[in-house]
């Protein structure tokens, strides 16, 4: 089994290939490094068996609808090609593999009601403008649809690419065209010589998505809020206040201050795909997408790969949501273990967060302790100057020297090229 993992700005993208030759693309990053980075791999492939959106953040999705684009691009001119236009020009992008399916728990299929898409698609994307161009005071009920209002559109267009009348590329086929979630006696799905289990997410999550969006829609106070703001928005561009921006979002991580504070994750991250990849000879990797500890570990209890009160040694670890703060407890960290960690992400949102790093090093750096390795999918000359790259440098010097007091147990690499391949 491989796994290959690439730069994704400030998100996810992976590659997993089987011991037979099978290929999963988990989650895409943005678009713009999905581009850069993924596609010229993904191209040389005869084909790409499975495609799974852990959720549908834009750093988790973005790359995936790009991917979803270029395919059609590609498609049409196929069309054209067929017919014997010989004038119509082959797209400028690297050409996607065939596709055999994708999982993806979309939008729709979450709401199940084509007008209330529509509606809170729109209202989403006016609380989104107004926080990009407001004031901190008047962005605070808006700010906690931000991230849905630049994901949502994209669940959607990445379900109608997919359709019958464009792509026709099966959705959610193992699970019957349902939502991929945990159901009670579900066995492994196979992907060729590998067994993929889901743990996560469970029915609760996808009901509490769909309950915040249907109570948002419906709440008197948010409909006029949002009607003020798309009224007020060209006229607050003349009046940016990012000062006020910086300290809110400042204060808002200040509050952050413990580790593994479920309440401070977002219902779509709490609601991701998660998956364990078993091999046939035994090799393991665990895709977490951007859930949450404890749900973790319940969702291997639940599958019976992890015992009431025991431990899972695995040999890659995809660590939740970035290296968040608050998706991680030190319970999770010490019966949760890997031979390889893999954190994805550029230091946007103050991630990796140094308190995740620590319960690791707690959890791993102890006397008789087996050897692992971190591997971060980006490092700070590969970012742009600011917040991002100060933190990745921060990130970047605890490691260094977390791992010259400990030679023997703790080894490190940063990636400044497209991505890595981890050999299992």
């Amino acid at each position: 089994m491989k796994l290959t993992v690439f730069q994704a700005g400030e998100g996810d993208c992976l590659l997993l290939q089987t011991n037979d030759g099978k290929h999963m693309l988990v989650d895409g990053g943005m678009a713009g490094s999905y581009h850069e980075h993924a596609a010229p791999t993904l191209a040389k492939l005869a084909q790409l068996e499975l495609i799974c959106v852990s959720h549908i953040d834009n750093d988790h999705i973005g790359g995936i609808v790009a991917l979803m684009n270029d395919a059609f691009k590609w498609h049409v001119h196929q069309l054209h090609v067929d017919k014997k236009d010989t004038s119509h020009k082959a797209p400028r992008v690297d050409r996607p593999p065939p596709i055999l399916e994708l999982w993806h728990n979309g939008f729709g299929a979450q709401l199940g009601d084509a007008a209330m898409q529509k509606q809170i698609a729109g209202m989403l994307a006016a609380s989104a403008a107004r926080l990009d161009f407001g004031t901190a005071e008047d962005t605070w009920e808006a700010s906690r649809y931000r991230a849905l209002a630049n994901s949502v559109p994209q669940g959607i267009e990445l379900s109608q690419r997919v359709s019958s009348e464009q792509l026709g590329i099966p959705l959610n086929k193992a699970f019957k065209g349902k939502l991929a979630l945990v159901r009670k006696g579900a066995k492994p799905i196979k992907l060729g010589s590998v067994a993929l289990t889901v743990i996560g997410p469970f029915q609760k999550d996808l009901d509490d998505l769909r309950a915040e969006w249907k109570a948002f829609l419906e709440d008197p106070r948010n409909r006029k809020s949002l009607d003020d703001l798309q009224r007020r928005m060209r006229d607050d561009v003349k009046s940016l206040d990012f000062g006020n921006v910086q300290l809110f979002r400042s204060a808002l991580a200040a509050a952050a201050d413990e580790i593994g504070n479920r309440s401070e994750v977002t219902v779509p991250n709490l609601a991701s795909l998660m998956l364990l990849a078993r091999e046939d000879d035994g090799r393991t990797v665990l895709l977490t997408g951007d859930g949450y500890a404890g749900d973790i570990i319940t969702g291997l209890e639940r599958s019976g790969d992890l015992k009431k009160g025991g431990k899972l040694h695995v040999d890659v670890l995809k660590v939740q949501h970035h290296g968040a703060r608050a998706n991680i407890t030190d319970d999770f960290c010490r019966r949760v273990t890997a031979d390889h960690y893999v954190i994805c992400s550029d230091g946007a949102n103050d991630n990796p967060d140094p308190p995740t790093l620590d319960a690791l090093f707690e959890a791993r750096l102890v006397d008789g302790g087996k050897p692992f390795k971190l591997w971060f999918n980006s490092r700070a000359n590969v970012v742009a100057a600011g917040d991002k790259r100060t933190r990745m440098a921060d990130v970047e010097r605890v490691v260094r020297e977390a791992a010259q007091q400990h030679p023997k147990l703790l080894s490190f690499e940063f990636l400044e090229d497209s991505f890595f391949e981890l050999q299992l």
